[in-house]
C-alpha cells in the first residue's frame, strides 16, 4: 500500500487516514510498550467508518490492531505494515438514563476522563488505577479496579456494547442479542470484532478515602501475612494491593507499598476500616485522604527505553507457602517487582460461567513484572517473564489476559479454564472464522474448541 491508495481510502472513510508520509504519523505509530511501522492508521468517527476499516483489511490482507489507549503490555495496539484502528474518536461519556445510572461509554476514552464525567453526576465505574488506560481494552479483559470488592470488575457493570465484526456487520450484544457472543467479550479481549461503544449500569459514589502506606521492607515477612489477614476480615467497601518494591537507585529504597482504597462516605466506617492497614510495622510514610474517585487513578510513567515483561496468576489463598515465596524471592534490589492484590467480594459472587472472566473464587491476583530493553529479543524477554514468576508458580493459576506479556498459544490457553477456552475458540470460529482480528492475546477459531496447549 502506497500513496496512490489514498484518494480511495478518502472517499471510502470519513475519519482520518493516516499514511506513513502524513505529519501525524510519527506521533501515533508508537505505543506505551511498543513501537510500531504501520501501513496505515485510521482514526474512525462512526461504526461505519470501523466496518470499512474492517472490509479494507480483508481486501488488502492486512494484520489488523485495534487500539483504545494502547497501553497493552504487549505492545499489540501496534504493528508493522498492518493497519491500525485508532478509536480516539470514540470517546463520549453520556448518561442515557439517569433513573438507572446507566451511562454510554465510547471504547476510545480513557477511565480518568470517564472517572471525572461520571463524577459530576455523583456516580462512578470500577476501572483501572491509570488515567490514560483505554476503556476498550481494559473491558475486554474483565477489569479489575479500585472497588472489585464492592461492586465487582468492570464487565460485571457491563450491560450492552456496540461491536463491527469481521464481515463488517455491526450489532448490539446484550444478555438479550447476541448472548454467546456478549459472553466471550467478558473476559475474552479483542478476539471477537471491533467494539465501539459499551453500556454500563454506574453505581453511587461520591468521595473515597484512599492513597498509600510505606512499610520498612525489614518487615515484609510479618507485614505481609498481616495485611492478609486484615483484608479477609474487611468490609467489601476497602480495596487493597500491596506492592513489593525493590528499589529504583538510593532515591527510591526498596519499600512495602499498602495502596488501598475504601469507597464509601462514611467517615467514621472508612477509618475503622483502614486502621488495621496502619498497624502491619514501621510507618515510613503515610497518604490518605479524602477524595473523588478519579483522583485514585494515575499517570502511568514507564521507564524510558525499556519494556515491562512479566507474569500474573489468581491464588487460591495467601497461605503460608505463597507468602514464603513472596518474602524470599523479592524485594531487594535487582528482583522484580510485585503486586498483591486482595480479590473477593462483589466479584466473587458472580458464577464463574457467567462471563468468560472465570476467576472468580480466588483470594488474591498477583502480578510480577521486570524490564528488559525495548528492543530485546523475543528470546530475552522469555527469559525474562521465567525467571520472574518461577517462585510463585507452583501456587497460582490461570492469568488476567490484560497482564499478559506473551502471546503465545500456550500462555493464552492456560490463562483459562479448559472449558471457558473451548467456549471461547467456538464463539471465535462463529464471529472470526479467518482470525482477522489476531493482533491480541488470540484465541484461534476452532468449532470443536480444541486446547492449544
Amino acid at each position: 500500500m502506497d500513496q496512490t491508495t489514498f484518494p480511495e481510502l478518502k472517499s471510502r472513510i470519513a475519519g482520518e487516514v493516516i499514511l506513513p508520509d502524513s505529519p501525524e504519523y510519527n506521533d501515533l505509530r508508537h505505543v506505551m510498550n511498543g513501537n510500531g511501522s504501520p501501513a496505515l492508521i485510521v482514526r474512525p468517527r462512526s461504526s461505519e467508518d470501523v466496518a470499512e476499516a474492517v472490509r479494507l483489511a480483508r481486501e488488502y490482507q492486512l494484520a489488523v490492531s485495534i487500539r483504545s489507549g494502547g497501553h497493552s503490555m504487549m505492545g499489540l495496539s501496534t504493528n508493522d505494515g498492518g493497519l491500525v484502528i485508532d478509536l480516539a474518536h470514540f470517546n463520549t461519556v453520556d448518561v442515557i438514563d439517569p433513573a438507572q445510572n446507566r451511562v454510554r461509554v465510547g471504547a476510545g476514552a480513557k477511565w480518568g476522563d470517564v472517572a471525572r464525567t461520571l463524577a459530576e453526576y455523583g456516580l462512578a465505574i470500577s476501572s483501572g488505577d491509570t488515567n490514560s488506560v483505554g476503556v476498550g481494552g481494559l473491558t475486554l479483559g474483565g477489569g479489575i479496579g479500585w472497588m472489585v470488592r464492592k461492586v465487582g470488575l468492570t464487565i460485571d457493570s457491563l450491560e450492552a456494547a456496540e461491536i463491527v465484526t469481521a464481515d463488517g456487520r455491526v450489532l448490539r450484544v446484550s444478555e438479550q442479542e447476541q448472548p454467546d457472543l456478549f459472553w466471550a467479550l467478558r473476559g475474552g479481549g479483542g478476539n471477537f470484532g471491533v467494539v465501539t461503544t459499551f453500556e454500563f449500569r454506574a453505581y453511587p459514589l461520591q468521595t473515597v478515602y484512599g492513597g498509600m502506606v510505606i512499610y520498612d521492607l525489614a518487615d515484609l515477612e510479618t507485614a505481609l501475612p498481616k495485611w492478609a489477614e486484615v483484608m479477609r476480615a474487611a468490609p467489601e467497601e476497602l480495596n487493597s494491593t500491596a506492592v513489593i518494591f525493590p528499589g529504583f537507585g538510593p532515591e527510591m529504597p526498596p519499600a512495602l507499598m499498602i495502596l488501598l482504597c475504601y469507597g464509601g462516605d462514611d467517615e467514621a466506617a472508612a477509618n475503622a476500616a483502614i486502621r488495621p492497614l496502619l498497624e502491619l510495622g514501621t510507618v515510613k510514610l503515610q497518604m490518605i485522604d479524602r477524595k473523588p474517585y478519579y483522583a485514585m487513578l494515575e499517570d502511568a510513567h514507564p521507564p524510558v527505553g525499556v519494556r515491562a515483561v512479566g507474569e500474573n496468576g489468581f491464588v487460591k489463598t495467601l497461605n503460608p507457602g505463597v507468602l514464603a515465596a513472596l518474602t524470599a524471592n523479592y524485594g531487594q534490589p535487582g528482583t522484580p517487582m510485585v503486586q498483591i492484590r486482595s480479590l473477593g467480594g462483589a466479584m466473587s459472587r458472580v458464577d464463574p460461567a457467567a462471563t468468560a472472566f472465570a476467576h472468580r473464587d480466588y483470594e488474591a491476583f498477583v502480578l510480577a513484572v521486570t524490564f528488559v530493553p525495548l528492543d530485546a529479543s523475543q528470546e530475552q524477554a522469555d527469559q525474562a517473564r521465567s525467571a520472574v514468576w518461577e517462585p510463585l508458580k507452583p501456587f497460582a493459576s490461570g492469568a488476567y489476559v490484560n497482564f499478559l506479556t506473551d502471546a503465545s498459544d500456550t500462555s493464552v490457553a492456560t490463562a483459562y479454564p479448559a472449558e471457558t477456552y473451548a467456549r471461547l475458540s467456538r464463539v471465535k470460529a462463529a464471529y472470526d472464522p479467518e482470525n482477522l482480528f489476531s493482533r491480541n492475546h488470540n484465541i484461534r477459531p476452532n468449532g470443536r474448541g480444541e486446547m492449544f496447549r
